[in-house]
Formats: structure tokens, C-alpha cells, sequence
């Protein structure tokens, strides 16, 4: 090959392959111990998908080695074969470069050797030794560059590249991952982009970026914190969009192929120099995204230097009504859930609940609940936010806003992290300590590198876990053992009227009403014709209970065009998307989405029981808690035909 990969990447944005690994299972390629075997015992499989994604126009191919060092392998009795699986698989990548026609590279893919789940890396000196062994390996097998991914903490992706440049002078991509937890984009260790950037600026390698973890929106802002770098290059290879179990208990990810080409131009806008895919992202996003650098002038460096726009620096907030002291607000009292069970359908009061969300500490919490009380909320919803870093539990958080108004406080109880015994045990805890309306789901585990939706416990899912507390409330624990008395829970289960099999979310909503839940509540929504598909064959099959819609008010574009193509099981139409297109995202925006949400609500009145209000945890100009549940509760009284308030 004429010319170097280096000199490519100066010359010109190079476009890397997707996900190797959710190919390769998409492709039937399953295997019982580590993926990397398959570079062994299925090696036309991985050159069928190198040439797939070749064919797709990705100019670099990664090997499918990730996480093949020492450590990662001998969990799965593989240490003695790391430098066979490593070398195999860059001769496989290397013969599809060689039989391109056309310029190619191979990336050497190499991952921390800590493996996932151990709150303590592996030693240093261990893991530089693993990390030689691997790329030792992959240089013999003819890779032209080594890209470091997924590292969640700089110093040990420091630490690799050091270990690589001990080896081998083939350039270096050194890519870190975060996560966004309430607008704070920061590695496991807590650094920001910029930190990271500033570890590694004299570190060597040709690019520096982020990888995983999060989608093309999310990604995007950490490419304009990351850049401009003033050395090395910048890269960018995000995830398809959010991962989602599914009923089989498989993954899926969010996250359409244009939606991914478009994002990618952008990160090209804000500096990337190497732009591809991870988890998720298939050869369909590949050829998205060569066809949109194909047609835009970035695809060649410009003749006059790129400006490339500024981290973004968060202005100091304004005074916010959910930081304002506590003022006493008299609820409306206990009772609201039962009183609206028992109504007569057709005549139940409409029931308006107001989701408690947001960063900050239970006084913050208690704060927004008083708020959205003296709005018109007769319930407080307390449900588990996705997310890693620490924060108060959402038991704990229930508990507290039970015991300080005057007020009902449901619980969204999921399975995922506990096994039988112990949501047993949480489920008797929560009745004693006064919290008496559950809705039972299943859940999904915070997304995290390498392990997108990997890490629960599955022990039962949310069907089992709505039988486990309605045996609880006829006096039965899980083994049949009649306890010493029965709970008297409220019990409510999920449904999604945007699953993308809506013929089985029906059959599963009709489930959950079979084994105990009285009620049920939407994932969020913005359109109600699927919602009416469900609805109707609750009725059909004489199971059709109250329904409360969650409604909230989007905050701007970026969030409509997130939920729209980022995130599973959540249906934005163009008559939502659009008005919010025009909004932007400046601060008249949210008023847009609050006026939205008031239609869609007043639209709902005559076909659900409820709503939840879900709004923002940060402060938003005019959206606050108060502002929020008003609007939509007027929205619902205004209806014709809207019931009773109650």
C-alpha cells in the first residue's frame, strides 16, 4: 500500500466498519466463552462480515480481537490461546484489505485488559504485559494501525499506549467512553473529554476520541468537548442508540442508519478526522455514512482551516423553582389510586400523577413533588432513573416523599438487579414502611461499555414479579407459604405502545392484567393510535383496565430527534417532530413541547383514565413541576367529555 494510514488520515476523513460483535451474533455466529473465538473456529464468518462492511465503505477494519488479551481470555479458559485468536484474526482482517482493490486499512482492536465489572483495574504492570502480548500478535498478522477503545479511565488508557509504543511504531488511535449522567459527560473515573484529552495530548497517538456507551447525539457533544485538540486528530465511533432487552431476552438497539450518517457528518463539522460505528451499528449505518461523506465537502480536508466550534461551557442557572426553599403545601390527602380503582368506568375520575425525576438529594426531590402537588398532582411517581453513577434509591426516595405529603406515592419496582427472594423481602419492606402503589416491570440495567444491557440479574421478569406481589396481597409468599398477613398493595404493570411488535405487547398487557395488575401505565407517548391498538384488544379479550398515559413535555429539537431514533419502544411522529424542529432547542422551545403535550393530553382524556406528567429534573424556562402538571391538567378538564376531576 502506497500510502500510510497516518497520511490517509491527514489527507482526508477516513470512515471505519460497525460493530463486529453484534454482526456476528446477528449472523448466527454464537459462541459459549469469548467472541474472539470465532477468528478460530468460524474464521469465514469474520471475513464474510470484514467484507460486508468493506463493501459498505469503511476505509479501516477492525479486527474482531476486542478484549482478547490475557486477562479477558483465561476468564473463559483462553489464556494459553491469545496469541493464536489475535493472530488469526488479523490475518483475516488483512486478506480482505489486501483483496479490496482499493485502499484499506486494519485497526488492531485492543481493549483494557480489566475485564467489565471490577471496581479495581487490573494491575498496571499486568495489564502492560497483556496488552504487549496482544499487539505483538496483531502486528504479526499484518495490522496497520492499534486502536485502543472503550477505556473508562485515562490513565490506564495512558498506560496502553505507552505499552503499545514499547512493541510496535504503527500509529496509535487511543479512544476513551462516558456516560451522560445528568448533562455530565465523564468516564467511570469521573474525567471530562477535556481532561482526557489533556492526559493524552502528548501521549503519541495520531487520534484521539470517545467510543461506545453512548448514541450519535450523546457522542456528538463529547466530540465538541473533546476538540479542538491542537496535535493529534480527533475520532468518533458511538453506539446505534440506546440497547433495549427484548421479549426473548435479546438485545436490540435503537438507532436508524440515516439518523447514524447524519450524526457522523457532524462529528466530521466538529474536527473528527476518523469517524465509524460501535455496538449496534451494522453495514446498513456504514453506507449511510459513506454516502453522506461521499456528497459533503468534508470528505477532503478544506482549503482554508476548519473552525471548529467551542466546548460547550453551561451557562450558570438562573434561580430555579425546584431550588427554592421549601414552601408547605397541603395534598390533597391519601386515597386518590383507590378512590379512582373503585370508580365505575365512565364515570372514574381522570387521574393526573406527576413523575418525581431529576438529579440532586431527597430535599431536591421533595421540592419538585411540592411543586408539581400545587400544580393539581394527586400522585407522585417514583421511577428508577438508567443511570450509574450514585443517587438516592428510588425506595428510599418513595419512602421519603410518602412520610412528607399528604399525598399517594407510587413506586416502579423493577427485576432485573434482585433475585426472587429479595424482591420478596423489598416488596414486605415497602408495605410496612406505608407505600401501597407498585407498578411491576422488568427493567432495564444502566448502559455501560462493553456490557450494554449485560449486567442484571434475570431471575424473573416483570410478569413474575406482578404474580409474586398479587400472591403476596392473597396472603401467599412465593413458595405458597401463607404469610402472617396479606399486603394490600395497588398493583400496576407496563405497557409500550411502541414496541415494534405491538401484536405481542398486546398479548403481554392482556398477561399482566390475568396475574394481578388493576391498572396500567404507557411508556411515554406522543401519538395514541398504537396506544388504541392495545386498548381495543384489552377489550376484546375482556381485560381492559384503567390506563394512565406518561406525557411530557419535550425540551427542544434534540430531545424529539434523541427519543425519535436514539431510544427503543418510544414513537415520535412528524407532527410532533416537526413544530419541534422549528422551536430549535433556545428557550422558547419547551413552551412548544408544553403545548404539544396539552394536545395530546386533551386528545387522551376520552381514551385513557390518567396521565403521569413527566418533566425535566433540571430546570427548563417555564417547564418547572408546578408550570408542568397545570397545564396538562387543565388540558385534560378542558377536554370534551373529560371526567370528573377528581
Amino acid at each position: 500500500m502506497s500510502e500510510s494510514f497516518t497520511e490517509a488520515l491527514g489527507r482526508r476523513v477516513l470512515l471505519g466498519d460497525g460493530a463486529m460483535g453484534t454482526l456476528a451474533r446477528a449472523s448466527g455466529g454464537l459462541v459459549e466463552g469469548h467472541g474472539a473465538e470465532l477468528c478460530v473456529i468460524a474464521p469465514e464468518l469474520v471475513s464474510a462480515l470484514h467484507e460486508r462492511y468493506l463493501a459498505a465503505g469503511a476505509d479501516v477494519l477492525q479486527t474482531h480481537t476486542f478484549a482478547a488479551s490475557r486477562p479477558r481470555l483465561e476468564r473463559h479458559g483462553l489464556a494459553r490461546r491469545v496469541r493464536e485468536i489475535n493472530l488469526a484474526g488479523a490475518r483475516l482482517a488483512a486478506d480482505v484489505r489486501d483483496a479490496a482493490g482499493r485502499p484499506a486499512w486494519v485497526a488492531g482492536s485492543v481493549s483494557p485488559a480489566t475485564p467489565p465489572g471490577l471496581a479495581v483495574p487490573v494491575e498496571e504492570a499486568r495489564a502492560a504485559i497483556a496488552i504487549r502480548e496482544q499487539v505483538e500478535a496483531l502486528v504479526e498478522g499484518g495490522v496497520d494501525l492499534i486502536v485502543l477503545e472503550t477505556f473508562s479511565r485515562a490513565g490506564e488508557l495512558l498506560a496502553a499506549i505507552r505499552a503499545v509504543q514499547e512493541v510496535t511504531d504503527l500509529p496509535v488511535v487511543a479512544q476513551a467512553t462516558f456516560v451522560d449522567e445528568d448533562g455530565d459527560l465523564l468516564t467511570a473515573a469521573g474525567e471530562s473529554p477535556a481532561e482526557v484529552v489533556a492526559r493524552l495530548a502528548d501521549a503519541g497517538a495520531v487520534a484521539v476520541g470517545t467510543n461506545c456507551t453512548l448514541g450519535p447525539q450523546g457522542l456528538l457533544d463529547v466530540v465538541r468537548r473533546m476538540g479542538p485538540t491542537g496535535g493529534p486528530a480527533l475520532s468518533a465511533q458511538p453506539n446505534a442508540g440506546l440497547p433495549h432487552v427484548v421479549a426473548d431476552r435479546s438485545v436490540r438497539f435503537a438507532g436508524d442508519a440515516e439518523h447514524f450518517a447524519r450524526y457522523v457528518l457532524r462529528y466530521v463539522e466538529a474536527g473528527a478526522r476518523l469517524v465509524g460505528g460501535c455496538c449496534g451499528t451494522t453495514p446498513e449505518h456504514t453506507a449511510a455514512a459513506a454516502r453522506a461523506l461521499t456528497t459533503h465537502d468534508a470528505w477532503s480536508p478544506p482549503t482554508t482551516p476548519r473552525v471548529v466550534p467551542a466546548p460547550r461551557v453551561a451557562p450558570d442557572p438562573e434561580p430555579a423553582p425546584d431550588e427554592e426553599p421549601d414552601e408547605p403545601v397541603t395534598g390533597p390527602g391519601r386515597g386518590a389510586v383507590d378512590r379512582w380503582l373503585r370508580g365505575r368506568p365512565g364515570s372514574r375520575g381522570f387521574l393526573v400523577a406527576a413523575e418525581v425525576a431529576g438529579a440532586g438529594g431527597p430535599e431536591e426531590h421533595l421540592a419538585r413533588a411540592r411543586r408539581a402537588v400545587s400544580g393539581g398532582a394527586s400522585v407522585l411517581w417514583v421511577s428508577r432513573p438508567r443511570a450509574r453513577r450514585a443517587t438516592t434509591s428510588t425506595t428510599g426516595l418513595a419512602v421519603h416523599l410518602h412520610d412528607r405529603i399528604d399525598v399517594d406515592t407510587a413506586l416502579t419496582v423493577t427485576s432485573w438487579q434482585t433475585s426472587l427472594l429479595a424482591l420478596q423481602a423489598d416488596l414486605l419492606g415497602l408495605h410496612a414502611l406505608g407505600v401501597r402503589t407498585l407498578v411491576c416491570e422488568t427493567g432495564n440495567p444502566p448502559v455501560h461499555a462493553e456490557q450494554a444491557v449485560g449486567d442484571g440479574v434475570w431471575e424473573v421478569d416483570g410478569l413474575e414479579l406482578l404474580r409474586l406481589a398479587a400472591d403476596l396481597n392473597r396472603g401467599s409468599d412465593a413458595d405458597g407459604v401463607e404469610v402472617g398477613a396479606a399486603t394490600a398493595f395497588r398493583l400496576g404493570a407496563r405497557v409500550t405502545p411502541g414496541a415494534d411488535d405491538l401484536e405481542h405487547e398486546a398479548e403481554r398487557a392482556v398477561a399482566k392484567v390475568e396475574a394481578g395488575a388493576e391498572f396500567l401505565v404507557t411508556r411515554p407517548v406522543f401519538e395514541l393510535e398504537r396506544l388504541r391498538t392495545v386498548l381495543d384488544a384489552l377489550g376484546a379479550a375482556g381485560r381492559r383496565v384503567p390506563v394512565l398515559a406518561s406525557v411530557g413535555a419535550l425540551t427542544g429539537y434534540a430531545q424529539a430527534e434523541h427519543l425519535r431514533h436514539e431510544v427503543p419502544d418510544v414513537v415520535v411522529p412528524d407532527a410532533v417532530v416537526e413544530p419541534m424542529r422549528r422551536a430549535g432547542d433556545g428557550p422558547d422551545a419547551a413552551r412548544t413541547g408544553l403545548a404539544l403535550a396539552a394536545e395530546l393530553v386533551a386528545e387522551a382524556a376520552t381514551l385513557v383514565e390518567g396521565v403521569v406528567v413527566r418533566w425535566p429534573g433540571s430546570a427548563v424556562p417555564g417547564l418547572d413541576p408546578t408550570t408542568a402538571v397545570t397545564r396538562l391538567r387543565a388540558a385534560a378538564d378542558g377536554a370534551d367529555g373529560a371526567r370528573v376531576r377528581r
